[in-house]
Order: C-alpha cells, then sequence, then structure tokens
C-alpha cells in the first residue's frame, strides 16, 4: 500500500486544528457569563427568569367591543322619482303611430297605427319615468362589532363597499 508523502502531515494538522477546538470551546464561559467580566467585580450571579403568568382560558377576559365599528354587509341607493309630465308618453304615441301607419294597408294599418300609438304611449311614459328618477342618497347597513346592526342614511357612497370597516358617528361613516 502506497501513502502519500503529504497525508501524515496534513493529518497532523486536521488533528491539531481538532484538539485546538476543543481546548478553545473548554475555556469560554459558562452559562451565558459575560466574556470579559469588568477588574474587582464580583462574578455575576444568576436569577433564574420569571415563570411566565398564566391565567386559564375561563379567567381571560375578552377585548373589549368598541359600540362605534362595524363592517358594512349592504349598500342601496335611495332614489326620488318625480312626477311625469306626460311629454313622454304623447312623443311615443306619435311615433309608434307614425311606425304603425306604415304597415298594411286598409283596416290592418288602421289596426297597426292604434297598436303602434298605444304602445309607444306605454314605451314612451317608462323611459320618462326612468329619466327621471335620481340617486339622493344611500342606505348602509352596519354589523356592529358588539352584534347589532345598524342602518345609516349617507348623501353620498364616497366608494364605500360591502365588507368595509366603518365608525359610526351619528349618521356618517368613517371607512377606516
Amino acid at each position: 500500500m502506497n501513502i502519500p508523502r503529504h497525508l501524515p502531515s496534513t493529518l497532523l494538522v486536521v488533528l491539531a486544528s481538532i484538539a485546538s477546538a476543543a481546548v478553545m470551546t473548554a475555556c469560554g464561559p459558562e452559562r451565558g457569563d459575560p466574556v470579559n467580566a469588568p477588574q474587582g467585580a464580583a462574578a455575576p450571579v444568576a436569577t433564574p427568569a420569571p415563570a411566565p403568568r398564566v391565567r386559564p382560558a375561563a379567567d381571560r377576559e375578552a377585548p373589549p367591543v368598541v359600540r362605534h365599528l362595524g363592517r358594512v354587509t349592504g349598500v342601496e341607493a335611495l332614489t326620488e322619482t318625480t312626477r311625469p309630465t306626460g311629454a313622454g308618453a304623447v312623443i311615443g304615441g306619435v311615433a309608434g303611430g307614425v311606425v304603425g301607419h306604415q304597415i298594411g294597408d286598409g283596416n290592418g294599418q288602421k289596426a297597426a297605427t292604434v297598436l303602434g300609438a298605444v304602445g309607444g304611449a306605454v314605451a314612451g311614459n317608462q323611459i320618462e319615468k326612468r329619466r327621471s328618477e335620481k340617486v339622493v342618497g344611500y342606505r348602509v347597513s352596519v354589523r356592529m362589532d358588539d352584534g347589532d346592526i345598524r342602518s345609516v342614511r349617507v348623501d353620498s357612497r364616497d366608494g364605500l363597499e360591502v365588507g368595509d370597516r366603518v365608525r359610526v358617528e351619528g349618521n356618517q361613516l368613517i371607512r377606516l
């Protein structure tokens, strides 16, 4: 068996390193003592850490419930419709009558004209109603942290969405 010439010296270096590490580890501070104790000072006395105070779950107090905080559960638009003037029905009736008059001839044409006028009047009235409807506010439902459900009327939505955390102050909602 041929042993390379440099192996014994490498082995000696490795063994010396391990021995040095063992000696240095044994000479270090113990149990968390400081490395450099002040000159003339007595060695610090290790005091055990105080045991954590643990109370049974039944004795623990729940965090206080803040009565003016909650989460939005619904947003409903409040609308107001002005009374229709009848202009939509008149314009729709005339337009429907003109279109109905273009269909057929004789009695069929007369019937189509009447049906077109009536259908146009109804459609025109509905269109006028929808156009006269405007949003005047919002009813926001909030489930408070204490379990109550409050309904608050606000003038504008300001990006408020279902699920938002809010603070209720009187009749105002403040997003958190």
